[in-house]
């Protein structure tokens, strides 16, 4: 996974994924990897409902399942408002 995205980019992509199902198996993850960590920033801020996050394996491993999750009313707004940020840098 890129290192280099920002957390926008990072939410912009785990909540468009996230709306489109693509989570279709649970994961086992690095707790501190932006992935993990901007996911766990999504459902914290209320972004994503029926995620199951667990950080009881290790300080190096954690579980992660987005199979259950969909957006909020939240999450979907905040996906448009990503969405329009990425649609005006492109122009």
């Amino acid at each position: 996974m890129a290192s280099n995205l920002s957390q926008d980019d990072e939410l912009r992509g785990i909540l468009s994924d996230v709306a489109r199902g693509r989570f279709s198996t649970r994961r086992q993850i690095n707790p501190q990897s932006n992935l993990f960590q901007t996911t766990a920033y999504a459902v914290q801020e209320g972004l994503i409902m029926g995620a199951k996050l667990d950080t009881s394996f290790s300080t190096s491993l954690a579980g992660m399942d987005l199979t259950s999750a969909r957006l909020t009313s939240a999450g979907k707004a905040k996906l448009a408002a990503l969405m329009q940020t990425t649609s005006t840098k492109d122009h």
